[in-house]
Formats: C-alpha cells, sequence, structure tokens
C-alpha cells in the first residue's frame, strides 16, 4: 500500500505581520484553513492559517532564496477574508496599504495582485522546482513493503 502523504496544518510560524512584508517584490500564499471569528484575546476573529513565502527583494527572486514560513496566522480582517475563498490553493500577491475612510480611523492592510509578468513566473518557477524535489524525495523514500 502506498503512503498518501498529507501534512496536518499547523501554527507553528507564529503571526503575519504585514510592516514587515510590505516592501517584498512578492508573496506566495499557500492557504490550508480559514476559521470565521476564531476566539483570540482580543476577541474573536477571522484567520488564515498558510504557508507564506516572502520574497524580500528582487536578488532573492532571482536567487530563489525566499524567506519560508509554514503555518502562520493571518489575522488583520481584510486580509484573512480575501483569502476565504482560496482554501487548498495559493495566490502570488503584494501589500498595500489603503489610507482610512474616516478620520481617525488606521490605514488598512490589503493583497494586492502581483502584476509583474517576470516575477510571477519566478515564483511558480521556484514552486514547481521546490515542489519537484520534494516529489524526487519521497521517490527515492525507502519503500518497506
Amino acid at each position: 500500500m502506498a503512503l498518501n502523504l498529507i501534512d496536518i496544518p499547523v501554527q507553528a510560524g507564529g503571526w503575519f505581520k504585514p510592516k514587515d512584508n510590505l516592501d517584498a517584490v512578492a508573496i506566495l500564499l499557500e492557504v490550508h484553513q480559514f476559521e470565521r471569528q476564531r476566539p483570540t484575546p482580543n476577541g474573536p476573529k477571522d484567520s488564515v492559517l498558510a504557508d507564506v513565502t516572502v520574497f524580500k527583494d528582487v536578488a532573492s527572486l532571482a536567487a530563489g532564496t525566499p524567506e519560508v514560513t509554514k503555518g502562520q496566522r493571518i489575522e488583520q480582517t481584510i486580509l484573512a477574508r480575501d483569502l476565504e475563498t482560496i482554501v487548498g490553493g495559493a495566490t502570488i500577491v503584494t501589500l498595500a496599504q489603503i489610507p482610512p475612510k474616516k478620520p481617525g480611523a488606521h490605514p488598512a492592510w490589503v493583497w494586492r495582485p502581483l502584476t509583474d509578468a517576470a516575477a510571477r513566473k519566478a515564483v511558480i518557477e521556484y514552486a514547481s522546482k521546490r515542489d519537484q524535489e520534494a516529489e524526487a524525495a519521497i521517490a527515492d523514500a525507502p519503500d518497506f513493503d
């Protein structure tokens, strides 16, 4: 019997901090789970559990050396809700802040689709190569049958 290995989504990567990733060239989000109104110490919040791959600059994108965080929690309201429909999938985005509509309110964080075709292609190539290497490693694993 062949194994069908599936990772259990766990929060091992802490919380996503948008301000740390505002200038990132590209962000690959692989969404595992969405929870509506998850209880938190600050009250219930919509929450996403995702693997977050951040290409901080053009050099890391060209070299294929991003910062990868498995199982990161995203709880900023707009960011989490925008990811609800892609559970089990992935998206390539950047971050932006939009000015508040009400005086005195904080600017909102929003995802923006990555429009740079070359950067998008580089991220897709990185993900494909990573997946091929993982599949090769599983294929090379000993078979105990």
